[in-house]
Parts: C-alpha cells; structure tokens; sequence
C-alpha cells in the first residue's frame, strides 16, 4: 500500500479534520482500539494511570484532566485506581462525548465531560493536580501551545502523563510494526470501521509526530522542570512524562 500524505494548509482544517474524523468513527472507536492493538491499549493505561496514583498518593481529592478523552477509557481506568479522584474529560468530538456520557450513566460514575480544545483550555491557572492525555497528541496542530497550555491549568507540582504510538527503534520490531502500521491496520481499520481515511491517517501521524527526545525539549520549554520518556511494548507505545 502507498504511503498517504496528509498536508494541511492551516492548523483549523487539521482540527475539523480530526473532528470529522473521530466524530465518524465513534460508534466503532473502543473495539479498534481493542482489536487492532491485540488487547494491549488496556496495559498501556494501567501504566500511566498508576503512575498518576503513586504521584498524587496523599491528596484528598485529586484533581485530573484527560485531554481528548474520547469514550472515556483512560479516565475510567485512573478512577479504578484512584477512586476518590474528581476526573474531567474534554474533547472536540462530541460524538465521542455522548458514547462517554452514556458509560457514566450506566456506571453510575463521577466524571465531568464537556466540549474542549487543548490550545484554549478554559480552566484557571494550576487547576488540576495530574493531566493525562491518551492516544491523541499526534492529532494536535500545534504541540508548543498545547503543551504550554497543560503547563498552565496544572499545579506546581503536579504531573502530565502523556501515551502515545511510537516508532519502535529496535530490529526486528521496527520492521514488523512498519509493516503491520502501514500494510495491515489500514486494511483492518477500514473494513470494520468503514471509513478509508481514518485508518490511512494513523500510520501517516505516527511518522510525523517528533521522536521522543524532541518531546521532551518541548515539554521543557513548556515550564516543565523534570520530563522523561519511557517506552512500551518494545518501543510500540511511549509514555511522556512532565513533572512542573
């Protein structure tokens, strides 16, 4: 399969394109996930959601925010383990919203979800004690403003946990994933979730999101005074970490 290219003039047709996208895809968002990462996606938010509970271990009521939320696993992974947290969930895709809301109806959980861009957070400075975003910061158009944003609304001390895809740098997995990525995801992607595009735009994103060391000297510039990276299942997954 050809690479595809996905060059956007500015960063808002970006935006609605993620948008349109997610918003197109959401019915069928949480078994892909689930099935195209072989059931691993569930492994890799225990880990950063027991990274944000050992770092606020002591705080009464935590304050966290999940950033692109989407339908919600990551925040209800964090309030298993830390279910005395206040949890909010944004994102610009309200279909997803809606699937979210109708899982915190039916578990009877305590999230607060709403509509949101992470360019313009609309919460007061040092609001949240940790920020997590799963799975998304590749779809952001701007990563600078996003994360000197996430800088902003967090406390000083508080603690961002970013997962996201990665580049595998190791032989053979790089050669493998390289060619599940670009070969056979797109092909599963489109004929369960029916749409061609979405699954073309992933591997595509993948490739253009900066390396992990380049991450860590945004995050820095950002205001964060101790970041790290680590990798997961052989480099498939990353877990940027920013510590305020």
């Amino acid at each position: 399969m050809p690479e595809t290219q996905f060059d956007f003039t500015t960063a808002d047709e970006k935006k609605s394109y993620v948008r349109t996208m997610f918003s197109d895809i959401a019915g069928r968002y949480d078994f892909l996930n689930h099935f195209l990462s072989f059931g691993m996606d569930y492994r890799w938010r225990r880990k950063a959601a027991g990274l944000i509970k050992k770092h606020v271990a002591g705080i009464a009521e935590p304050r966290i925010l999940d950033i692109a939320c989407g339908t919600g696993d990551l925040s209800f992974e964090i309030l298993r383990q830390i279910p005395n947290a206040k949890i909010t969930g944004i994102d610009l895709a309200k279909p997803m919203l809606e699937i979210f809301e109708q899982k915190i109806a039916e578990r009877k959980a305590s999230i607060t979800i709403g509509e949101g861009d992470v360019e313009a957070l609309s919460f007061p400075d040092g609001t949240f004690d940790a920020v997590t975003i799963g799975f998304a910061t590749r779809n952001f158009t701007r990563l600078e403003v996003a994360f000197k944003e996430i800088a902003r609304v967090l406390k000083p001390g508080g603690i961002f946990v970013n997962l996201e895809l990665s580049k595998p740098r190791t032989v053979p997995m790089k050669q493998l994933y390289a060619f599940y990525s670009r070969a056979i995801l797109p092909l599963l992607g489109k004929t369960i979730s029916r749409n061609t595009e979405a699954y073309r735009y992933l591997p595509d994103s993948i490739q253009r999101f900066p390396e992990r060391e380049e991450i860590m000297k945004m995050l820095q510039t950002a205001g964060f005074s101790q970041t790290e990276w680590k990798d997961l299942s052989a480099g498939i997954v990353t877990m940027h970490v920013g510590r305020k």
